[in-house]
């Protein structure tokens, strides 16, 4: 099993690569992921949450290797960081959390409309809620 404060640490060190505002939330999240399963000892659930985390920084450290050797992420590069939401994963969504997700994309573009009732109608093809 992966030793969970190595993940964190790596984590968090590879967080320094990205945008100061991607930056601020991704280390708030995986502060607060990693402290609410600090307790937890059943590995029916450490299994998949390490491996996606695990999943998740490899794909960071693969989109900001070319960054890590140039400088950090403020120096004006507009890479793109993550991955699209698979529409089907958008599709299974409940419409609870679906508005959540439109409300979270429309708050990081700037738009300051209500949210559409269901967002599934709003992913484009690329995965990418659509702008309005």
């Amino acid at each position: 099993m992966t030793n969970p404060l190595h993940l964190y640490r790596s984590i968090l060190r590879v967080h320094r690569y990205m945008p100061r505002e991607m930056r601020f939330v991704g280390d708030q999240y995986v502060r607060s992921e990693f402290r609410s399963h600090r307790s937890v000892s059943d590995k029916r659930f450490l299994e998949p949450f390490f491996a996606q985390w695990t999943s998740y920084l490899h794909l960071l450290q693969e989109q900001t290797d070319r960054k890590a050797a140039g400088g950090s992420a403020d120096s004006g590069s507009t890479r793109h960081i993550g991955k699209d939401l698979d529409p089907h994963v958008a599709d299974m969504l409940e419409d609870d959390k679906a508005e959540q997700l439109l409300e979270l994309h429309n708050a990081s573009i700037g738009l300051d409309e209500q949210p559409k009732p269901d967002m599934r109608r709003e992913v484009g093809s690329a995965g990418v809620p659509r702008r309005p």
